[in-house]
């Protein structure tokens, strides 16, 4: 069978991935991260029940793709609704700001949440079980994911850079650029500097 993964797949739209890479269909965060709750709903105060993830490439929204989405989910049923405990670890597409190159970031999403049933007792802006009985945890992930990517994303922390002369990656070995060249735009402060010897 290949509704569930088919699902996803149009052959006159193509998702947006880079031609560099040569990625997996991916699965949406509709159909992996839209969970039925409905049997957890039927049972007593304190029931609990684990969902993992293991998917290879998963699109969490349209700004918003990654690959090795692992971990787990736990539901517990409380008086107010479900409450949601979850640690994902998922790897996304990036660039380093020093050397450039394209490499994989890891990321890690945890929250707390608590999904409130019925959704006509929840205040406003509160989470909610879906009158369907569904959670879509897709918009948490998005958003816990996207808060875990760094300021400054490096492909490695003792990356060397490009040569600002030639743009050799350091990372791949020296480049002929001799380190006394300046730049024009510096040469009026390396005559003073000069002058105060």
């Amino acid at each position: 069978m290949t509704l569930r993964f088919g699902a996803c797949y149009n052959a006159n739209v193509s998702p947006k991935i880079s031609p560099a890479r040569v990625t997996p269909l991916y699965k949406t965060g509709h159909q992996i991260l839209r969970l039925n709750v409905g049997f957890i709903l039927k049972e007593g105060i304190g029931f609990s029940r684990d969902f993992p993830f293991d998917e290879s490439a998963v699109q969490i929204a349209d700004d918003l793709l990654v690959s090795d989405l692992r971990g787990v989910v736990n539901f517990t049923r409380t008086p107010q609704g479900l409450y949601a405990k979850g640690r994902l670890f998922a790897k996304l597409h990036s660039a380093c700001v020093r050397c450039l190159e394209a490499f994989d970031l890891p990321v890690t999403c945890r929250f707390s949440e608590l999904f409130v049933y019925p959704p006509d007792n929840a205040p406003e802006g509160a989470f909610t079980v879906g009158d369907d009985i569904h959670v879509d945890l897709a918009p948490l992930v998005r958003e816990d994911l996207l808060l875990s990517v760094p300021m400054q994303t490096l492909c490695r922390p003792d990356c060397q850079g490009l040569c600002p002369q030639c743009g050799q990656n350091w990372n791949e070995g020296p480049c002929a650029c001799r380190d006394d060249e300046l730049d024009p735009r510096m040469a009026a402060l390396a005559q003073l500097l000069k002058g105060d010897h």
